[in-house]
């Protein structure tokens, strides 16, 4: 086995992530990330209030003990923390948090998070001047990927989640409910020299939607594929190299569009400066679509100029 192979078998974590009754009940103990900086592991975890005790777990297979890892000093109110391990002289390992409450109450696991390590995104082999991430795979519903510069989180929302595996940069990536991919090394995931702020889509194949949403901090990706059955979905980001400021950035004055529809189905909607471009992908078409007060009936248009009483 290589050492690429040992490195991301090592990496699948599973976490159980415990809950109590009563009044932590909603809050929620998870897992936000993990790294391999230089010798050690980095870990991000959110406590909710009222920990007593909190200790990380592992073992090296699914078969063996849990065995205590780290104790953790949980602030009484909860929170963010950030800690780090040094990394065990193991092929894999599986970590969980084990946390007991101020009051005595039965604990349960959540779902299983398996975190699956592969090599930074960038730069790319063809640009040095980008970083690529590159998916394929198998796409039966609908399914959104946050990423940053930390790593990818997959979060399965409807139908059924890939059967097998899907690919990223040559990588085979297994996601579950919630998986989160992250890099082999000391560099971030993406390095911090490509912009996350101006990535570009570039869509290769979908008989549905894929979609990009900018957050602060992160790009959410959607995957909807509503047609009966599977497909394959393949598409590219972009992340351009960070070139310096030449000139300030004038800002332009700020407004609002409110987007109302009854949707069934799958939907596109395009907006540019001159129009408004409504696309239907899949099942019925929207009911009661209005653009702030002005009613559009895509059936008999998809096309709603931005000028006269429209604009």
């Amino acid at each position: 086995m290589n050492q690429a192979w040992r490195t991301l078998l090592w990496l699948c974590v599973c976490l159980w992530c415990g809950r109590v009754a009563g009044a932590v009940l909603e809050a929620k103990l998870v897992i936000n990330s993990i790294a391999v900086v230089g010798t050690n592991l980095e870990f991000v975890a959110s406590f909710p209030s009222g920990v007593e005790r909190a200790v990380l777990e592992l073992r090296p297979d699914l078969t063996a003990d849990w065995q205590s890892a780290a104790a953790l000093n949980v602030p009484a109110a909860g929170g963010v923390m950030e800690f780090t391990l040094p990394k065990p002289d193991l092929e894999r390992a599986f970590f969980r948090l084990n946390v007991r409450f101020s009051e005595a109450t039965n604990q349960v696991v959540s779902a299983e998070l398996q975190f699956v390590a592969v090599p930074p995104l960038g730069p790319d082999a063809t640009n040095a001047d980008e970083a690529v991430f590159h998916f394929q795979g198998v796409i039966d519903g609908s399914d959104r990927i946050t990423l940053n510069h930390r790593g990818a989180l997959w979060e399965h929302v409807n139908w059924d989640w890939p059967a097998g595996a899907v690919v990223v940069n040559d990588s085979q990536w297994n996601p579950s409910a919630k998986n989160f991919m992250t890099t082999t090394g000391a560099v971030s995931f993406l390095p911090e020299q490509f912009s996350l702020a101006d990535a570009r889509l570039e869509i290769i194949a979908g008989r549905d939607v894929v979609a990009l949403e900018r957050t602060n901090g992160a790009l959410v990706l959607y995957l909807d594929d509503t047609p009966l059955g599977a497909a394959p979905y393949e598409f590219k980001l972009h992340f351009p190299k960070l070139m310096p400021i030449l000139k300030p950035v004038l800002l332009s004055p700020a407004a609002t569009l409110k987007i109302q529809a009854r949707i069934d189905g799958s939907d596109i909607l395009k907006l540019t400066a001159s129009e408004a471009v409504w696309m239907h992908r899949a099942w019925d078409f929207p009911a009661g679509v209005r653009l702030n007060d002005i009613a559009w009936d895509v059936r008999a248009t998809n096309t709603l100029a931005n000028s006269g009483t429209n604009q």
